[in-house]
Protein backbone atom coordinates (compact mmCIF):
# COMPACT_ATOMS: atom_id res chain seq x y z
CA UNK A 1 0.00 0.00 0.00
CA UNK A 2 2.15 3.12 -1.30
CA UNK A 3 1.55 6.45 0.76
CA UNK A 4 -1.10 8.85 -1.25
CA UNK A 5 -0.04 12.19 -0.16
CA UNK A 6 3.18 14.09 0.66
CA UNK A 7 5.82 16.49 0.40
CA UNK A 8 8.49 16.41 -1.94
CA UNK A 9 11.65 18.76 -2.62
CA UNK A 10 13.41 19.27 -5.80
CA UNK A 11 17.02 20.89 -6.36
CA UNK A 12 17.77 23.96 -7.95
CA UNK A 13 21.01 23.88 -6.16
CA UNK A 14 24.14 24.70 -7.65
CA UNK A 15 26.77 22.14 -7.86
CA UNK A 16 29.77 22.07 -6.18
CA UNK A 17 31.65 21.92 -9.15
CA UNK A 18 34.09 19.11 -10.16
CA UNK A 19 34.70 18.32 -6.58
CA UNK A 20 33.41 14.98 -5.29
CA UNK A 21 33.64 15.41 -1.71
CA UNK A 22 32.26 18.51 -1.87
CA UNK A 23 29.70 16.91 -3.71
CA UNK A 24 28.94 14.36 -1.25
CA UNK A 25 28.90 16.77 1.83
CA UNK A 26 26.80 19.20 -0.19
CA UNK A 27 24.15 16.01 -1.43
CA UNK A 28 23.99 15.10 2.56
CA UNK A 29 22.83 18.74 3.36
CA UNK A 30 20.45 19.03 1.39
CA UNK A 31 19.79 15.50 2.07
CA UNK A 32 18.93 16.77 5.61
CA UNK A 33 17.24 19.80 5.09
CA UNK A 34 14.43 18.46 2.86
CA UNK A 35 13.58 15.62 5.34
CA UNK A 36 13.71 18.39 8.55
CA UNK A 37 11.14 20.32 6.21
CA UNK A 38 8.95 17.42 6.25
CA UNK A 39 9.69 15.93 2.90
CA UNK A 40 9.53 12.13 1.62
CA UNK A 41 11.23 12.15 -1.37
CA UNK A 42 14.41 14.66 -2.58
CA UNK A 43 15.58 14.92 -6.40
CA UNK A 44 18.68 16.21 -8.00
CA UNK A 45 19.55 17.34 -11.08
CA UNK A 46 21.28 15.68 -14.10
CA UNK A 47 25.01 14.78 -13.05
CA UNK A 48 24.52 17.11 -10.05
CA UNK A 49 27.81 15.51 -8.55
CA UNK A 50 30.29 16.50 -9.75
CA UNK A 51 28.19 19.45 -11.63
CA UNK A 52 27.44 19.24 -15.44
CA UNK A 53 30.67 20.02 -17.28
CA UNK A 54 28.95 23.13 -19.01
CA UNK A 55 32.83 23.26 -20.52
CA UNK A 56 32.10 21.11 -23.00
CA UNK A 57 29.52 23.55 -25.12
CA UNK A 58 32.05 26.21 -25.03
CA UNK A 59 35.88 25.45 -25.53
CA UNK A 60 37.37 23.12 -27.70
CA UNK A 61 38.99 19.72 -27.46
CA UNK A 62 42.21 20.78 -26.72
CA UNK A 63 41.39 23.64 -24.28
CA UNK A 64 39.09 21.33 -22.32
CA UNK A 65 41.55 18.66 -21.89
CA UNK A 66 42.30 19.43 -18.10
CA UNK A 67 38.88 20.74 -17.21
CA UNK A 68 37.98 16.81 -18.92
CA UNK A 69 41.00 15.45 -16.73
CA UNK A 70 39.24 16.76 -13.46
CA UNK A 71 35.84 15.75 -14.18
CA UNK A 72 37.19 12.02 -14.61
CA UNK A 73 39.02 12.22 -11.20
CA UNK A 74 35.60 13.91 -9.68
CA UNK A 75 33.01 11.31 -11.17
CA UNK A 76 31.61 8.96 -8.86
CA UNK A 77 31.66 5.02 -8.65
CA UNK A 78 27.73 3.81 -8.36
CA UNK A 79 29.66 1.19 -5.99
CA UNK A 80 32.22 2.83 -3.87
CA UNK A 81 32.24 4.73 -0.56
CA UNK A 82 30.68 8.34 -1.55
CA UNK A 83 27.37 6.13 -2.58
CA UNK A 84 27.58 4.13 0.61
CA UNK A 85 27.63 7.93 2.54
CA UNK A 86 24.67 8.73 0.57
CA UNK A 87 23.25 6.06 1.32
CA UNK A 88 23.23 6.07 4.89
CA UNK A 89 22.19 9.33 4.69
CA UNK A 90 18.96 8.69 3.05
CA UNK A 91 18.05 5.61 5.84
CA UNK A 92 19.23 8.26 8.46
CA UNK A 93 16.86 10.81 7.52
CA UNK A 94 14.35 8.07 6.11
CA UNK A 95 13.84 9.65 3.02
CA UNK A 96 13.57 8.40 -0.74
CA UNK A 97 16.90 10.12 -2.76
CA UNK A 98 16.53 10.41 -6.51
CA UNK A 99 20.44 11.54 -7.53
CA UNK A 100 21.92 12.10 -10.81
CA UNK A 101 25.83 12.00 -11.36
CA UNK A 102 28.37 10.88 -13.42
CA UNK A 103 29.00 7.32 -12.74
CA UNK A 104 32.81 6.62 -13.32
CA UNK A 105 33.46 2.52 -14.62
CA UNK A 106 37.43 2.12 -15.18
CA UNK A 107 38.40 5.04 -17.79
CA UNK A 108 34.55 5.53 -19.14
CA UNK A 109 31.59 7.90 -17.83
CA UNK A 110 28.37 7.36 -18.13
CA UNK A 111 25.02 9.87 -16.89
CA UNK A 112 23.50 8.05 -14.26
CA UNK A 113 20.83 8.20 -11.94
CA UNK A 114 20.10 6.34 -9.19
CA UNK A 115 16.51 5.92 -6.71
CA UNK A 116 17.55 5.67 -3.05
CA UNK A 117 14.83 4.45 -0.65
CA UNK A 118 14.40 5.31 3.23
CA UNK A 119 16.18 2.56 4.33
CA UNK A 120 19.43 3.07 2.26
CA UNK A 121 18.55 0.76 -0.46
CA UNK A 122 19.03 1.35 -4.17
CA UNK A 123 15.87 0.39 -5.97
CA UNK A 124 16.84 1.83 -9.17
CA UNK A 125 20.29 2.48 -11.43
CA UNK A 126 19.95 3.40 -14.76
CA UNK A 127 22.39 5.79 -17.10
CA UNK A 128 21.38 7.82 -19.96
CA UNK A 129 20.50 5.79 -22.59
CA UNK A 130 22.14 8.09 -25.28
CA UNK A 131 24.06 11.51 -24.26
CA UNK A 132 23.18 14.14 -26.45
CA UNK A 133 25.34 16.20 -28.90
CA UNK A 134 28.68 17.14 -26.98
CA UNK A 135 28.24 14.88 -24.27
CA UNK A 136 29.49 12.56 -26.32
CA UNK A 137 32.63 13.28 -26.18
CA UNK A 138 33.03 12.67 -22.54
CA UNK A 139 30.09 10.07 -21.56
CA UNK A 140 28.83 6.74 -23.12
CA UNK A 141 25.61 5.16 -24.29
CA UNK A 142 23.66 2.96 -21.34
CA UNK A 143 22.94 -0.70 -22.16
CA UNK A 144 19.49 -2.17 -22.33
CA UNK A 145 18.70 -2.62 -18.67
CA UNK A 146 18.49 1.18 -18.28
CA UNK A 147 15.35 0.63 -20.49
CA UNK A 148 14.06 0.32 -16.93
CA UNK A 149 13.11 3.96 -15.70
CA UNK A 150 10.60 3.50 -13.08
CA UNK A 151 10.42 1.31 -9.72
CA UNK A 152 7.98 0.23 -7.43
CA UNK A 153 7.98 2.28 -3.69
CA UNK A 154 5.93 3.17 -0.92
CA UNK A 155 5.41 6.42 -2.05
CA UNK A 156 4.35 4.88 -5.47
CA UNK A 157 5.95 3.95 -8.51
CA UNK A 158 8.97 6.33 -9.48
CA UNK A 159 10.48 7.08 -12.82
CA UNK A 160 13.65 9.14 -14.10
CA UNK A 161 15.04 10.15 -17.55
CA UNK A 162 18.29 12.36 -17.82
CA UNK A 163 17.66 15.78 -19.55
CA UNK A 164 16.97 15.40 -23.22
CA UNK A 165 15.38 11.73 -23.13
CA UNK A 166 12.41 13.75 -22.62
CA UNK A 167 12.59 14.56 -26.65
CA UNK A 168 12.93 10.75 -27.15
CA UNK A 169 9.36 9.57 -27.53
CA UNK A 170 10.03 5.42 -28.02
CA UNK A 171 11.69 6.34 -24.45
CA UNK A 172 8.76 8.27 -22.91
CA UNK A 173 6.47 5.81 -23.83
CA UNK A 174 8.07 3.00 -22.49
CA UNK A 175 7.97 5.11 -19.43
CA UNK A 176 4.87 5.80 -19.02
CA UNK A 177 4.12 2.19 -20.29
CA UNK A 178 5.92 0.91 -16.70
CA UNK A 179 2.72 2.57 -15.06
CA UNK A 180 4.36 5.87 -13.48
CA UNK A 181 3.13 8.00 -10.84
CA UNK A 182 6.46 10.13 -10.03
CA UNK A 183 8.43 11.33 -12.39
CA UNK A 184 11.53 13.07 -11.96
CA UNK A 185 13.15 15.15 -14.83
CA UNK A 186 16.32 15.73 -14.46
CA UNK A 187 17.96 19.02 -16.31
CA UNK A 188 21.07 20.88 -15.68
CA UNK A 189 21.75 24.28 -16.08
CA UNK A 190 20.04 25.27 -19.78
CA UNK A 191 19.84 29.24 -19.47
CA UNK A 192 17.89 31.28 -22.04
CA UNK A 193 17.46 31.32 -25.39
CA UNK A 194 20.21 33.89 -27.78
CA UNK A 195 19.22 33.80 -30.55
CA UNK A 196 22.54 31.83 -31.81
CA UNK A 197 21.61 28.71 -31.21
CA UNK A 198 18.01 25.96 -31.76
CA UNK A 199 14.99 27.66 -29.33
CA UNK A 200 15.13 23.94 -27.63
CA UNK A 201 17.90 24.44 -26.43
CA UNK A 202 17.20 27.27 -23.67
CA UNK A 203 15.16 26.10 -20.41
CA UNK A 204 11.83 27.37 -21.05
CA UNK A 205 11.90 24.42 -24.12
CA UNK A 206 13.21 22.17 -21.78
CA UNK A 207 12.06 22.43 -18.11
CA UNK A 208 9.03 23.99 -19.00
CA UNK A 209 7.67 22.40 -22.38
CA UNK A 210 9.43 19.45 -22.47
CA UNK A 211 8.40 18.59 -18.93
CA UNK A 212 4.65 19.70 -18.74
CA UNK A 213 4.10 17.87 -22.05
CA UNK A 214 5.55 14.96 -19.97
CA UNK A 215 3.38 14.98 -17.44
CA UNK A 216 0.08 15.59 -19.32
CA UNK A 217 0.96 12.62 -21.67
CA UNK A 218 1.99 10.48 -18.77
CA UNK A 219 -0.33 11.52 -16.73
CA UNK A 220 2.32 11.75 -13.41
CA UNK A 221 3.41 14.34 -11.58
CA UNK A 222 7.31 15.69 -12.81
CA UNK A 223 9.29 17.11 -10.64
CA UNK A 224 11.36 19.64 -12.32
CA UNK A 225 15.24 19.76 -11.14
CA UNK A 226 18.12 21.71 -12.79
CA UNK A 227 20.71 23.23 -11.80
CA UNK A 228 21.78 27.13 -11.15
CA UNK A 229 25.21 28.60 -11.67
CA UNK A 230 26.99 31.97 -10.27
CA UNK A 231 29.47 33.55 -11.33
CA UNK A 232 32.28 31.97 -9.82
CA UNK A 233 30.90 28.71 -10.65
CA UNK A 234 30.86 29.99 -14.77
CA UNK A 235 34.36 30.39 -13.98
CA UNK A 236 34.99 26.70 -13.04
CA UNK A 237 33.64 25.49 -15.94
CA UNK A 238 35.77 28.15 -18.23
CA UNK A 239 39.13 27.65 -16.26
CA UNK A 240 41.85 27.55 -18.44
CA UNK A 241 40.61 28.99 -21.94
CA UNK A 242 37.72 31.68 -23.10
CA UNK A 243 34.53 29.94 -23.84
CA UNK A 244 32.27 31.14 -26.32
CA UNK A 245 29.75 29.08 -26.78
CA UNK A 246 26.01 29.22 -25.31
CA UNK A 247 26.57 28.10 -21.93
CA UNK A 248 28.47 30.99 -21.38
CA UNK A 249 27.00 33.70 -22.53
CA UNK A 250 25.62 34.63 -19.51
CA UNK A 251 26.93 35.59 -15.94
CA UNK A 252 25.43 33.80 -13.58
CA UNK A 253 22.27 32.49 -12.28
CA UNK A 254 20.11 29.57 -12.77
CA UNK A 255 16.74 28.92 -14.63
CA UNK A 256 14.13 29.76 -12.23
CA UNK A 257 12.19 26.31 -13.63
CA UNK A 258 13.08 23.90 -10.85
CA UNK A 259 9.25 23.17 -9.68
CA UNK A 260 5.93 20.86 -10.15
CA UNK A 261 3.54 19.80 -13.14
CA UNK A 262 0.44 17.69 -12.19
CA UNK A 263 -0.67 15.18 -13.98
CA UNK A 264 -2.93 17.19 -16.08
CA UNK A 265 -0.37 19.55 -16.94
CA UNK A 266 -1.04 22.44 -14.64
CA UNK A 267 2.54 23.89 -12.72
CA UNK A 268 1.52 23.68 -8.98
CA UNK A 269 4.68 25.60 -7.58
CA UNK A 270 5.70 28.95 -7.73
CA UNK A 271 7.91 30.32 -10.45
CA UNK A 272 11.18 30.26 -8.52
CA UNK A 273 13.92 33.24 -8.42
CA UNK A 274 16.56 32.65 -11.52
CA UNK A 275 19.20 33.21 -9.09
CA UNK A 276 17.59 30.86 -6.00
CA UNK A 277 19.92 28.05 -4.87
CA UNK A 278 18.17 25.68 -2.88
CA UNK A 279 15.19 23.05 -2.68
CA UNK A 280 11.75 23.79 -3.65
CA UNK A 281 9.01 21.93 -1.63
CA UNK A 282 5.61 20.79 -2.99
CA UNK A 283 2.72 18.75 -1.69
CA UNK A 284 1.69 15.99 -3.96
CA UNK A 285 -1.77 13.84 -3.82
CA UNK A 286 -1.13 10.44 -6.17
CA UNK A 287 -5.33 10.15 -6.14
CA UNK A 288 -5.28 13.44 -9.04
CA UNK A 289 -3.57 10.98 -11.47
CA UNK A 290 -7.27 9.05 -11.66
CA UNK A 291 -8.35 12.48 -12.94
CA UNK A 292 -5.92 13.43 -15.70
CA UNK A 293 -6.13 9.28 -16.78
CA UNK A 294 -9.67 8.87 -16.87
CA UNK A 295 -9.54 11.29 -19.85
CA UNK A 296 -6.68 9.82 -21.48
CA UNK A 297 -4.32 7.12 -20.92
CA UNK A 298 -2.24 6.50 -24.36
CA UNK A 299 -0.57 3.18 -22.53
CA UNK A 300 -4.18 2.35 -21.41
CA UNK A 301 -7.88 3.05 -22.91
CA UNK A 302 -6.63 5.93 -25.10
CA UNK A 303 -4.38 3.50 -27.05
CA UNK A 304 -4.31 1.29 -30.44
CA UNK A 305 -1.67 -2.04 -30.17
CA UNK A 306 -3.31 -2.99 -32.88
CA UNK A 307 -2.39 -0.89 -35.32
CA UNK A 308 0.56 0.93 -33.28
CA UNK A 309 2.98 -1.00 -30.68
CA UNK A 310 6.92 -0.45 -29.11
CA UNK A 311 9.19 -3.28 -29.26
CA UNK A 312 11.70 -3.15 -26.90
CA UNK A 313 15.30 -4.69 -26.40
CA UNK A 314 16.21 -4.46 -22.61
CA UNK A 315 18.68 -6.93 -22.55
CA UNK A 316 22.46 -5.35 -21.85
CA UNK A 317 25.20 -5.69 -24.43
CA UNK A 318 28.24 -6.48 -23.27
CA UNK A 319 31.67 -5.67 -25.22
CA UNK A 320 33.27 -9.03 -23.81
CA UNK A 321 30.89 -12.50 -23.60
CA UNK A 322 31.31 -15.73 -22.38
CA UNK A 323 30.54 -18.80 -24.44
CA UNK A 324 27.51 -19.16 -21.76
CA UNK A 325 26.18 -15.86 -22.97
CA UNK A 326 27.74 -14.29 -19.23
CA UNK A 327 28.98 -11.31 -18.91
CA UNK A 328 33.02 -11.81 -17.04
CA UNK A 329 33.62 -9.15 -14.56
CA UNK A 330 36.42 -7.85 -15.92
CA UNK A 331 37.05 -4.79 -13.18
CA UNK A 332 37.74 -7.37 -10.28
Amino acid sequence: MSIRKYKIATSQAEPVWFDLEGGVQRTIELIQEAAHNGALLVAFSEVWIPGYPNFLWGGTYSENIPLVHKYMKNSMSAHGREMLRIRQAAAAHRIHVVLGFSERVASSLYLAQVLIDDKGDVLLHRRKTKPTHCERTLFGDSTGDSLKTVVDTKLGRIGMLNCWEHLQPLLKYHTYAQNEQVHVAAWPYNGEATGAEPWSVCSEANEITASRMYAIEGGAFVLVTNQSISPEGLKKNTEGHAATGKSFAVGGGGGGMAGVFAPDGRKITADSDPTFDGLVYCDIDLDEIDKAKTLADPVGHYSRPDLLRLVVDDVPKHYVQRADGTAPNLLE
